[in-house]
Protein backbone atom coordinates (compact mmCIF):
# COMPACT_ATOMS: atom_id res chain seq x y z
CA UNK A 1 0.00 0.00 0.00
CA UNK A 2 1.50 3.86 -0.69
CA UNK A 3 2.26 5.77 1.72
CA UNK A 4 -0.72 7.75 2.75
CA UNK A 5 0.12 11.61 2.96
CA UNK A 6 -1.59 14.36 3.98
CA UNK A 7 -1.26 17.15 2.01
CA UNK A 8 -0.63 20.20 3.70
CA UNK A 9 -3.77 23.08 2.58
CA UNK A 10 -2.35 26.40 1.99
CA UNK A 11 -6.22 27.58 2.98
CA UNK A 12 -5.38 27.69 6.61
CA UNK A 13 -3.72 30.73 6.79
CA UNK A 14 -6.49 32.28 4.64
CA UNK A 15 -5.11 35.92 5.96
CA UNK A 16 -1.53 35.13 5.45
CA UNK A 17 1.36 35.58 2.51
CA UNK A 18 0.64 31.87 2.13
CA UNK A 19 -2.80 32.46 0.70
CA UNK A 20 -1.58 34.70 -2.28
CA UNK A 21 -0.34 32.68 -5.98
CA UNK A 22 2.48 35.05 -7.92
CA UNK A 23 1.18 35.63 -11.22
CA UNK A 24 4.05 34.05 -12.63
CA UNK A 25 2.13 30.81 -10.87
CA UNK A 26 -0.84 31.51 -12.24
CA UNK A 27 0.31 31.75 -15.48
CA UNK A 28 1.86 28.05 -15.92
CA UNK A 29 -0.47 26.63 -13.65
CA UNK A 30 -4.18 28.43 -14.72
CA UNK A 31 -6.02 30.27 -12.86
CA UNK A 32 -9.28 30.23 -11.30
CA UNK A 33 -12.51 31.34 -14.04
CA UNK A 34 -14.29 34.58 -13.33
CA UNK A 35 -18.09 34.66 -13.23
CA UNK A 36 -19.90 35.50 -17.03
CA UNK A 37 -23.65 35.12 -15.32
CA UNK A 38 -25.26 34.32 -12.69
CA UNK A 39 -29.15 33.56 -12.04
CA UNK A 40 -31.46 32.98 -8.93
CA UNK A 41 -34.73 31.33 -9.53
CA UNK A 42 -37.45 31.33 -6.49
CA UNK A 43 -40.49 32.54 -4.92
CA UNK A 44 -41.89 32.56 -1.07
CA UNK A 45 -40.89 29.09 -0.47
CA UNK A 46 -37.35 27.67 -0.31
CA UNK A 47 -35.77 26.31 -3.71
CA UNK A 48 -32.56 24.69 -3.74
CA UNK A 49 -30.72 23.09 -6.99
CA UNK A 50 -28.74 20.25 -6.85
CA UNK A 51 -27.93 18.79 -9.88
CA UNK A 52 -27.07 20.37 -13.29
CA UNK A 53 -26.19 19.26 -16.52
CA UNK A 54 -25.28 20.42 -20.09
CA UNK A 55 -27.96 19.67 -23.26
CA UNK A 56 -27.57 19.22 -26.13
CA UNK A 57 -28.17 22.64 -27.51
CA UNK A 58 -25.45 23.68 -25.51
CA UNK A 59 -28.30 24.98 -22.45
CA UNK A 60 -28.90 24.16 -19.15
CA UNK A 61 -31.06 21.58 -17.20
CA UNK A 62 -31.38 21.62 -13.36
CA UNK A 63 -33.14 19.74 -10.90
CA UNK A 64 -33.51 20.60 -7.22
CA UNK A 65 -37.09 21.47 -5.56
CA UNK A 66 -39.42 23.89 -4.79
CA UNK A 67 -41.51 25.04 -1.97
CA UNK A 68 -43.29 27.83 -3.66
CA UNK A 69 -45.18 26.20 -6.41
CA UNK A 70 -46.32 22.55 -7.46
CA UNK A 71 -48.97 20.31 -5.90
CA UNK A 72 -47.94 21.58 -2.14
CA UNK A 73 -45.06 20.53 0.04
CA UNK A 74 -42.08 20.38 -1.68
CA UNK A 75 -41.94 19.51 -5.39
CA UNK A 76 -39.80 18.19 -7.86
CA UNK A 77 -38.30 21.46 -9.95
CA UNK A 78 -36.33 21.05 -13.55
CA UNK A 79 -35.43 24.42 -14.71
CA UNK A 80 -34.17 24.77 -18.31
CA UNK A 81 -32.76 27.34 -19.75
CA UNK A 82 -30.18 28.59 -22.79
CA UNK A 83 -26.61 28.99 -22.84
CA UNK A 84 -26.85 32.29 -20.92
CA UNK A 85 -28.98 31.49 -18.35
CA UNK A 86 -32.82 32.81 -19.89
CA UNK A 87 -35.23 30.56 -18.61
CA UNK A 88 -36.78 28.66 -21.57
CA UNK A 89 -39.31 26.62 -19.77
CA UNK A 90 -39.72 25.43 -15.69
CA UNK A 91 -41.87 22.20 -14.52
CA UNK A 92 -42.58 20.57 -11.17
CA UNK A 93 -42.84 16.81 -10.35
CA UNK A 94 -44.98 16.20 -7.34
CA UNK A 95 -47.93 15.12 -4.94
CA UNK A 96 -49.08 16.29 -1.55
CA UNK A 97 -45.95 15.58 0.33
CA UNK A 98 -42.11 16.16 0.19
CA UNK A 99 -40.76 15.77 -3.41
CA UNK A 100 -37.32 16.67 -4.54
CA UNK A 101 -34.87 15.68 -7.20
CA UNK A 102 -31.35 14.90 -6.60
CA UNK A 103 -29.73 13.65 -9.55
CA UNK A 104 -30.95 13.78 -13.59
CA UNK A 105 -29.41 12.46 -16.97
CA UNK A 106 -30.48 13.80 -20.11
CA UNK A 107 -31.49 11.09 -22.66
CA UNK A 108 -32.60 10.53 -26.31
CA UNK A 109 -36.11 11.47 -25.44
CA UNK A 110 -35.78 14.12 -22.71
CA UNK A 111 -34.91 13.63 -19.01
CA UNK A 112 -34.64 11.27 -16.37
CA UNK A 113 -34.71 12.48 -12.50
CA UNK A 114 -34.35 10.03 -9.26
CA UNK A 115 -34.73 11.50 -5.65
CA UNK A 116 -37.53 10.83 -3.53
CA UNK A 117 -40.98 11.06 -2.78
CA UNK A 118 -43.48 10.53 0.09
CA UNK A 119 -46.54 11.54 -2.25
CA UNK A 120 -46.88 8.10 -3.82
CA UNK A 121 -45.57 4.44 -2.77
CA UNK A 122 -45.34 2.93 0.31
CA UNK A 123 -46.16 6.25 2.26
CA UNK A 124 -42.76 6.37 3.66
CA UNK A 125 -40.01 8.28 1.50
CA UNK A 126 -39.36 5.86 -1.06
CA UNK A 127 -36.85 6.65 -4.28
CA UNK A 128 -38.56 8.07 -7.10
CA UNK A 129 -37.83 8.22 -10.80
CA UNK A 130 -39.33 10.80 -12.72
CA UNK A 131 -39.01 10.50 -17.04
CA UNK A 132 -39.67 13.33 -18.78
CA UNK A 133 -40.23 14.59 -22.50
CA UNK A 134 -37.73 17.28 -23.54
CA UNK A 135 -39.57 19.60 -22.74
CA UNK A 136 -40.21 18.32 -19.43
CA UNK A 137 -43.79 17.02 -19.45
CA UNK A 138 -44.06 13.72 -17.44
CA UNK A 139 -44.13 10.45 -19.29
CA UNK A 140 -44.00 8.30 -16.23
CA UNK A 141 -42.72 7.59 -12.68
CA UNK A 142 -42.11 4.84 -10.46
CA UNK A 143 -41.19 4.45 -6.83
CA UNK A 144 -38.90 1.76 -5.15
CA UNK A 145 -39.16 1.46 -1.69
CA UNK A 146 -40.79 -0.75 1.65
CA UNK A 147 -41.52 -0.40 4.92
CA UNK A 148 -38.73 1.85 5.76
CA UNK A 149 -37.72 5.25 4.15
CA UNK A 150 -35.67 4.91 0.87
CA UNK A 151 -33.99 7.45 -1.36
CA UNK A 152 -32.21 8.08 -4.19
CA UNK A 153 -28.94 10.48 -4.40
CA UNK A 154 -27.12 9.52 -7.82
CA UNK A 155 -28.39 8.34 -10.58
CA UNK A 156 -26.41 6.58 -14.14
CA UNK A 157 -28.13 5.63 -17.74
CA UNK A 158 -26.83 2.54 -18.88
CA UNK A 159 -26.80 0.38 -22.04
CA UNK A 160 -29.52 -1.98 -19.90
CA UNK A 161 -31.62 1.10 -18.51
CA UNK A 162 -30.77 3.30 -15.51
CA UNK A 163 -28.74 2.94 -11.72
CA UNK A 164 -29.93 4.59 -9.11
CA UNK A 165 -28.13 4.76 -5.77
CA UNK A 166 -28.83 6.07 -2.32
CA UNK A 167 -29.97 4.60 1.28
CA UNK A 168 -32.26 2.12 2.41
CA UNK A 169 -34.01 1.38 5.75
CA UNK A 170 -35.90 -1.25 4.37
CA UNK A 171 -33.98 -4.23 3.84
CA UNK A 172 -29.97 -4.92 4.62
CA UNK A 173 -27.48 -5.43 7.76
CA UNK A 174 -28.30 -2.06 9.84
CA UNK A 175 -30.22 0.95 10.53
CA UNK A 176 -29.32 1.85 6.56
CA UNK A 177 -27.66 0.62 4.34
CA UNK A 178 -26.05 2.00 0.92
CA UNK A 179 -28.37 1.30 -2.19
CA UNK A 180 -28.23 0.36 -5.42
CA UNK A 181 -31.37 -0.04 -7.85
CA UNK A 182 -30.86 -1.23 -11.50
CA UNK A 183 -34.05 -0.16 -13.80
CA UNK A 184 -34.77 -1.34 -17.65
CA UNK A 185 -34.87 1.63 -19.69
CA UNK A 186 -38.77 2.09 -19.07
CA UNK A 187 -38.11 2.06 -15.40
CA UNK A 188 -39.20 -1.34 -14.37
CA UNK A 189 -36.77 -2.46 -11.48
CA UNK A 190 -34.91 -5.49 -12.68
CA UNK A 191 -32.52 -6.11 -9.34
CA UNK A 192 -31.26 -4.22 -6.43
CA UNK A 193 -28.83 -4.87 -3.73
CA UNK A 194 -28.25 -3.15 0.10
CA UNK A 195 -24.62 -2.92 0.96
CA UNK A 196 -23.78 -1.92 4.91
CA UNK A 197 -22.92 -3.36 8.59
CA UNK A 198 -24.58 -3.37 11.94
CA UNK A 199 -24.93 0.76 11.90
CA UNK A 200 -26.12 3.88 9.55
CA UNK A 201 -24.23 3.67 5.80
CA UNK A 202 -25.18 5.11 2.44
CA UNK A 203 -24.16 6.20 -0.81
CA UNK A 204 -24.05 9.65 -1.97
CA UNK A 205 -22.39 8.88 -5.98
CA UNK A 206 -22.15 6.62 -8.34
CA UNK A 207 -19.54 5.73 -11.46
CA UNK A 208 -19.84 2.96 -13.87
CA UNK A 209 -17.06 1.36 -14.77
CA UNK A 210 -16.18 -1.45 -17.06
CA UNK A 211 -17.57 -4.08 -15.35
CA UNK A 212 -19.42 -2.72 -12.57
CA UNK A 213 -19.99 0.12 -10.63
CA UNK A 214 -17.67 2.29 -8.08
CA UNK A 215 -19.51 4.50 -4.75
CA UNK A 216 -18.89 6.91 -2.34
CA UNK A 217 -20.43 7.21 1.16
CA UNK A 218 -20.95 7.19 4.39
CA UNK A 219 -20.34 4.40 7.28
CA UNK A 220 -20.88 3.63 10.67
CA UNK A 221 -20.11 0.23 10.31
CA UNK A 222 -16.66 -0.47 9.41
CA UNK A 223 -13.16 1.58 9.26
CA UNK A 224 -11.77 3.13 12.37
CA UNK A 225 -15.31 4.51 14.30
CA UNK A 226 -17.51 7.53 13.81
CA UNK A 227 -18.26 8.51 10.08
CA UNK A 228 -15.82 7.52 7.91
CA UNK A 229 -15.37 8.21 3.55
CA UNK A 230 -17.03 4.86 2.06
CA UNK A 231 -15.39 3.25 -1.12
CA UNK A 232 -17.28 0.45 -2.52
CA UNK A 233 -16.38 -1.19 -5.91
CA UNK A 234 -19.13 -3.70 -7.24
CA UNK A 235 -19.91 -6.06 -10.19
CA UNK A 236 -22.37 -5.53 -12.96
CA UNK A 237 -25.35 -6.83 -10.88
CA UNK A 238 -24.05 -5.00 -7.71
CA UNK A 239 -22.25 -7.72 -5.66
CA UNK A 240 -19.53 -6.06 -3.37
CA UNK A 241 -16.06 -6.86 -4.91
CA UNK A 242 -13.56 -4.64 -2.26
CA UNK A 243 -14.47 -1.78 0.36
CA UNK A 244 -12.25 0.84 1.38
CA UNK A 245 -12.72 3.29 4.51
CA UNK A 246 -10.92 6.52 5.49
CA UNK A 247 -11.34 8.43 8.45
CA UNK A 248 -9.26 8.83 11.31
CA UNK A 249 -12.00 8.88 14.15
CA UNK A 250 -14.12 11.57 14.02
CA UNK A 251 -16.30 11.99 11.38
CA UNK A 252 -15.22 11.93 7.26
CA UNK A 253 -17.86 11.97 4.70
CA UNK A 254 -18.24 10.88 0.76
CA UNK A 255 -20.04 12.66 -1.56
CA UNK A 256 -18.59 12.67 -4.86
CA UNK A 257 -16.63 10.00 -6.61
CA UNK A 258 -14.63 10.48 -10.11
CA UNK A 259 -11.73 8.99 -12.51
CA UNK A 260 -8.82 11.57 -13.59
CA UNK A 261 -5.55 10.54 -14.68
CA UNK A 262 -6.40 7.12 -14.39
CA UNK A 263 -6.93 7.31 -10.59
CA UNK A 264 -9.82 7.46 -8.30
CA UNK A 265 -10.37 10.72 -6.63
CA UNK A 266 -13.42 11.00 -3.62
CA UNK A 267 -14.11 14.17 -2.45
CA UNK A 268 -16.51 14.84 0.88
CA UNK A 269 -15.85 16.81 4.25
CA UNK A 270 -13.56 16.06 7.46
CA UNK A 271 -14.35 17.06 10.86
CA UNK A 272 -10.80 15.59 11.73
CA UNK A 273 -8.78 18.15 9.62
CA UNK A 274 -6.42 19.87 10.05
CA UNK A 275 -7.49 23.67 10.59
CA UNK A 276 -10.52 22.75 12.93
CA UNK A 277 -14.16 22.49 12.29
CA UNK A 278 -14.88 21.04 9.22
CA UNK A 279 -12.37 20.39 6.10
CA UNK A 280 -13.05 19.57 2.66
CA UNK A 281 -11.44 16.14 2.35
CA UNK A 282 -10.02 14.65 -0.57
CA UNK A 283 -8.67 10.56 -0.94
CA UNK A 284 -6.83 9.52 -4.45
CA UNK A 285 -6.36 6.19 -4.83
CA UNK A 286 -5.42 4.10 -7.31
CA UNK A 287 -7.99 1.67 -9.04
CA UNK A 288 -7.81 -0.85 -6.43
CA UNK A 289 -8.94 1.30 -3.90
CA UNK A 290 -5.61 1.51 -2.57
CA UNK A 291 -4.84 4.85 -0.78
CA UNK A 292 -2.06 7.56 -2.71
CA UNK A 293 -2.76 10.29 -0.48
CA UNK A 294 -5.52 12.31 1.41
CA UNK A 295 -5.78 15.61 2.33
CA UNK A 296 -8.16 18.79 3.83
CA UNK A 297 -8.50 21.65 2.73
CA UNK A 298 -10.14 24.91 4.67
CA UNK A 299 -9.65 27.45 7.10
CA UNK A 300 -10.92 28.43 10.93
CA UNK A 301 -14.49 27.71 10.28
CA UNK A 302 -16.62 24.56 8.12
CA UNK A 303 -15.88 23.95 4.50
CA UNK A 304 -16.77 20.77 2.55
CA UNK A 305 -16.70 19.59 -1.09
CA UNK A 306 -19.99 18.60 -2.93
CA UNK A 307 -19.06 17.34 -6.81
CA UNK A 308 -16.32 17.78 -9.00
CA UNK A 309 -14.78 17.25 -12.31
CA UNK A 310 -11.55 16.11 -13.47
CA UNK A 311 -9.34 18.41 -15.20
CA UNK A 312 -7.25 18.47 -18.43
CA UNK A 313 -3.95 18.21 -16.49
CA UNK A 314 -5.13 14.99 -14.67
CA UNK A 315 -6.40 17.07 -11.57
CA UNK A 316 -9.78 17.82 -10.22
CA UNK A 317 -12.07 20.75 -9.61
CA UNK A 318 -14.25 20.98 -6.70
CA UNK A 319 -17.33 22.85 -6.13
CA UNK A 320 -18.48 23.03 -2.56
CA UNK A 321 -18.74 25.44 0.24
CA UNK A 322 -16.23 27.72 2.81
CA UNK A 323 -16.76 29.79 5.64
CA UNK A 324 -13.52 30.41 5.80
CA UNK A 325 -12.92 33.30 3.96
CA UNK A 326 -14.00 36.76 2.98
CA UNK A 327 -17.76 37.99 5.26
CA UNK A 328 -17.10 34.42 7.14
CA UNK A 329 -20.66 33.42 5.89
CA UNK A 330 -21.33 30.17 3.88
CA UNK A 331 -19.86 31.52 0.16
CA UNK A 332 -20.04 29.22 -3.33
CA UNK A 333 -15.99 27.72 -3.04
CA UNK A 334 -14.52 26.70 -6.32
CA UNK A 335 -11.24 24.78 -5.96
CA UNK A 336 -8.42 23.31 -8.43
CA UNK A 337 -6.33 20.53 -7.16
CA UNK A 338 -3.21 18.73 -9.01
CA UNK A 339 -2.61 15.08 -9.00
CA UNK A 340 -0.34 15.41 -5.95
CA UNK A 341 -2.76 17.38 -4.30
CA UNK A 342 -1.20 20.59 -4.15
CA UNK A 343 -4.00 23.92 -4.49
CA UNK A 344 -3.98 25.28 -8.04
CA UNK A 345 -6.43 28.16 -7.75
CA UNK A 346 -9.54 28.55 -5.79
CA UNK A 347 -12.12 31.08 -5.98
CA UNK A 348 -15.19 32.22 -4.24
CA UNK A 349 -18.46 33.57 -5.25
CA UNK A 350 -21.13 34.73 -2.70
CA UNK A 351 -23.24 37.92 -2.32
CA UNK A 352 -24.46 39.14 1.55
CA UNK A 353 -25.59 36.23 2.92
CA UNK A 354 -25.53 31.74 2.37
CA UNK A 355 -24.17 30.83 -0.89
CA UNK A 356 -23.44 27.37 -1.47
CA UNK A 357 -22.73 24.89 -4.55
CA UNK A 358 -24.48 21.93 -4.84
CA UNK A 359 -23.27 20.24 -8.45
CA UNK A 360 -20.55 21.15 -11.25
CA UNK A 361 -20.48 20.47 -15.49
CA UNK A 362 -17.86 21.59 -18.18
CA UNK A 363 -19.68 23.42 -20.56
CA UNK A 364 -19.07 23.82 -24.52
CA UNK A 365 -17.44 26.39 -24.70
CA UNK A 366 -14.74 25.69 -22.27
CA UNK A 367 -16.39 27.35 -19.10
CA UNK A 368 -18.16 25.64 -16.12
CA UNK A 369 -21.79 25.38 -14.70
CA UNK A 370 -22.55 25.42 -11.18
CA UNK A 371 -25.91 25.50 -9.50
CA UNK A 372 -26.51 25.53 -5.87
CA UNK A 373 -28.94 27.52 -3.85
CA UNK A 374 -28.66 30.91 -1.97
CA UNK A 375 -30.41 32.73 0.88
CA UNK A 376 -29.69 36.84 0.46
CA UNK A 377 -29.32 38.81 3.49
CA UNK A 378 -32.47 39.65 5.70
CA UNK A 379 -34.15 37.37 3.40
CA UNK A 380 -36.10 34.46 5.07
CA UNK A 381 -36.09 31.79 1.94
CA UNK A 382 -33.33 29.91 -0.35
CA UNK A 383 -33.60 30.63 -4.04
CA UNK A 384 -31.72 28.10 -6.85
CA UNK A 385 -28.83 30.00 -7.46
CA UNK A 386 -27.29 29.07 -11.36
CA UNK A 387 -24.23 30.19 -12.30
CA UNK A 388 -21.79 29.86 -15.61
CA UNK A 389 -18.02 31.16 -15.48
CA UNK A 390 -15.86 32.29 -18.25
CA UNK A 391 -13.65 29.82 -20.17
CA UNK A 392 -10.95 27.62 -18.12
CA UNK A 393 -7.34 29.11 -18.44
Amino acid sequence: MPRAKKRPSAIGSLLGAALIISMAAQTALGQPPDLQWEKSFGGAGDERGLAIQETRDAGLIATGFTGSKGAGGRDILLIKTDKDGGLEWERTVGGPGRDEGWALVETKEGFVVAGVTDSWGSGKKDLLLVNTDSEGYEKWKKSFGGAGDDWGVALLETKEGFVVAGVTTSSGSGSSDGWIVKTDPDGNGEWEVAIGGSKNDGFNSILETEDGYLLTGTTESYGSGGKDLWIVRTDGNGEKIWEKTFGKGADERGNYILEAGGSLYAVGAAESGSYGGRDLFVVKTGKDGEKVWEGAYGGTGDDGGSSALAAEDGGIIIVGYTRSQRNGDTNLWLLKIDPEGEKVWERTFTGAGFDLGRSVVTTKDGGLAIVGWRRPAGSGSEDLWLLKTEKLQ
